[in-house]
């Protein structure tokens, strides 16, 4: 799903509010004047107070947490949009707003996923480059070792001993 639908990864589901920034410009260039631009400026708000986490009170974060719900609760209860592209994002986000806030108050919680974007380009640049793969099994290798030489470089690893560990059924993280 666009929106980052339930699919059991990870313990905490947070929305990626870059993407839904871009959906509510999109929404407001499709010409929606209610929602989209109330619902921007309420992410925009989201994301500053998020820049801040470091430096506010657990208090303080859990009072801007309870100010962006009500706001939120206010926007949803609006009419529908008439524009696709608004009433796509107002049903998302009706249907996934207990995961739209989660990073105000849980600071391990990033509040984009352009860590995972950026783990995600190299294979986009082979796919594109190289055509994709002429058979499944080549493309289950391959992301097999992306996944792999990639979590060894979590661990302080280099892509050949993260790879050995592997083939050799080691862990492939270092053990403390």
């Amino acid at each position: 799903d666009r929106y980052g639908g339930q699919n059991g990864h990870g313990a905490v589901r947070q929305i990626c509010l870059a993407h839904l920034l871009r959906d509510a410009k999109y929404a407001i260039e499709d010409g929606d004047d209610g929602f989209a631009p109330g619902f921007r400026w309420l992410l925009l708000r989201a994301v500053a107070i998020g820049k801040r986490r470091g430096e506010l009170k657990d208090t303080t974060l859990a009072n801007h947490l309870r100010d962006l719900e009500k706001r939120l609760d206010r926007l949803l209860s609006g009419p529908m949009p008439e524009r696709p592209a608004a009433r796509r994002l107002f049903r998302a986000m009706r249907r996934d707003r207990a995961d739209l806030f989660r990073f105000i108050t849980r600071r391990d919680v990033p509040y984009t996923n352009n860590a995972c974007e950026r783990a995600l380009r190299p294979s986009v640049i082979f796919r594109k480059v190289t055509g994709g793969f002429r058979a499944e099994w080549g493309a289950k290798v391959y992301a097999a070792a992306a996944s792999i030489i990639a979590t060894g470089r979590l661990h302080g690893r280099s892509a050949l001993a993260a790879l050995k560990a592997a083939l050799a059924g080691e862990p492939v993280m270092r053990s403390a």
